[in-house]
């Protein structure tokens, strides 16, 4: 018998995205799958689009207004997979993605192993995928995971993981206090409770860029301090891992730095905030990346502190 694999997709007003969504789903190759799709009680009709799909394998549930991570923990409780994928209501996966991460997953010592694909960027305006990040690596201590991603600047949308329910049973749910960086945290716990990282190169997920509403693109102080609190929580579980290792304590100051290059420079408050974050753990080399290509060059000549200077100085 196939194991099941519950996909988790929350949804709010996506009615022109969650056909092809949910069209990348069941067309996977591994067919044992569950889809369990929460409407976070969109104002368009997703709802009813998602409940006029013709697979019975899909099931809506419709919920009052209570946020993704809410929506997510809603399908966590509902799901009955062995293992468990989340997907975003604008994000589409390659067919094989699913059967390609659970066959490396398969066998030996790897039933709390996690694994996870490249990803690609595309756009309503710019249909054809472009490269967000294809070349990763095994980790045999999934933490290491974490401060390479930190070290050499790349991230991965939630939906490129596959990851075993008994994984997430023991790392807990979505973190509801958060407005941003939810997935970041939230799987700094399933790296932390994992056993090994396993790359699946072929495992392709699609990011849908462009979205001027998704909650990476939001600034203020609301979600200024949401990215902190996110942030000292991920940066709480590296500390405990690199145990006074000085070289990796700079490393997690990346964490804040990442934050101080997408906040507003008028808030000088929460500015002064980030930074204390940052002196406690010590500046890392100028070779990390942070922001975009001219900022890093910036940053090479300048150091990090002046570097940041003349950003909002030209974003004023």
């Amino acid at each position: 018998m196939e194991l099941l694999v519950s996909i988790i997709i929350p949804c709010y007003n996506s009615a022109s995205t969650i056909r092809e969504t949910l069209d990348s789903v069941c067309r996977q190759t591994w067919e044992s799958i569950e889809v369990i799709l929460v409407d976070d009680a969109s104002q368009d009709n997703t709802a009813d689009v998602a409940e006029a799909y013709e697979d019975d394998r899909v099931r809506v549930i419709r919920s009052e207004h209570v946020g993704a991570c809410k929506a997510r923990n809603f399908g966590i409780h509902e799901a009955g997979g062995a293992y468990l994928q989340f997907l975003d209501a604008d994000d589409t996966l390659d067919s094989h993605k699913i059967e390609l991460q659970l066959k490396a997953l398969s066998g030996g010592q790897r039933e709390h192993a996690v694994a996870y694909g490249p990803w690609w960027e595309f756009s309503n305006e710019y249909p054809s995928p472009t490269v967000g990040f294809v070349e990763g690596r095994d980790y045999s201590n999934p933490m290491d995971w974490l401060f390479a991603s930190m070290l050499e600047g790349f991230f991965l949308p939630p939906h490129c993981w596959l990851v075993p329910a008994s994984v997430v049973d023991s790392a807990g749910e979505w973190d509801e206090r958060l407005l941003q960086n939810q997935d970041g945290e939230f799987f700094s716990r399933v790296l932390e409770n994992a056993s090994e990282v396993v790359w699946v190169p072929e495992s392709n997920s699609y990011y849908r860029g462009g979205n001027i509403g998704s909650v990476s693109q939001v600034k203020g102080r609301l979600y200024t301090e949401s990215l902190l609190l996110a942030a000292n929580l991920i940066r709480d579980r590296m500390l405990e891992y690199a145990k006074g290792d000085a070289s990796l304590r700079n490393i997690i100051s990346a964490l804040y730095l990442r934050i101080l290059y997408r906040m507003d420079y008028s808030d000088q408050e929460m500015v002064e905030e980030v930074w204390s974050e940052i002196q406690k753990l010590g500046l890392p080399q100028r070779t990390l990346s942070v922001g975009g290509k001219r900022f890093n060059q910036l940053k090479a000549v300048l150091g990090w502190r002046l570097a940041f200077k003349v950003k909002s100085l030209m974003t004023r």
